[in-house]
């Protein structure tokens, strides 16, 4: 029914780049989603956290959460004509350290992303958004922390490999 059109990851990420380029040109601004999520929490939540000056007052973001959650499930069912579907299966080494229960499973990914978007928060931005915003603005802070994240993910993976091979 429909032809699914897969970019190179080359052009992908020159064209978020070009796009990150283009939104901190026009606005000032760094386009990223972990703040926009405390922006989304800003008007759902009354936690002093939330209510910083930061959060506050600035709805486009949570348009654009709202864009990538319909463009990602748009782009779910036209890929699979359709016949799309709730699953959490990861992978085999994230299934060897999951629970098998589907609501433990839950629970885990949940909590994971909870201190995830905290320590984003604290960090200024998550491992992502300094990468795709912060090197196209030419941040050097962003370029160091990306490398140092590279790195520390190579470390893990190695780790965790290893622990699911004992």
């Amino acid at each position: 029914m429909y032809d699914i059109i897969i970019w190179p990851g080359w052009l992908a990420g020159a064209g978020i780049g070009l796009l990150m380029v283009a939104f901190h040109w026009v606005t000032g601004k760094q386009l990223g989603v972990s703040r926009s999520y405390c922006n989304l929490w800003a008007h759902v939540s009354k936690l002093p956290f939330f209510q910083q000056k930061e959060y506050t007052g600035t709805g486009w973001r949570i348009w654009f959460i709202a864009g990538i959650v319909l463009g990602g499930a748009t782009a779910a069912m036209i890929g699979n004509q359709g016949d799309w579907h709730l699953q959490y299966d990861m992978g085999q080494a994230y299934e060897a350290l999951l629970p098998s229960n589907v609501w433990l499973k839950i629970l885990v990914l949940f909590s994971g992303g909870a201190v995830m978007g905290l320590g984003a928060r604290l960090a200024g931005g998550c491992t992502s958004g300094h990468v795709i915003a912060g090197i196209p603005t030419l941040n050097f802070a962003s370029a160091l922390a990306g490398g140092l994240f590279f790195v520390g993910g190579l470390l893990t993976i190695q780790f965790v490999a290893y622990m699911v091979a004992l």
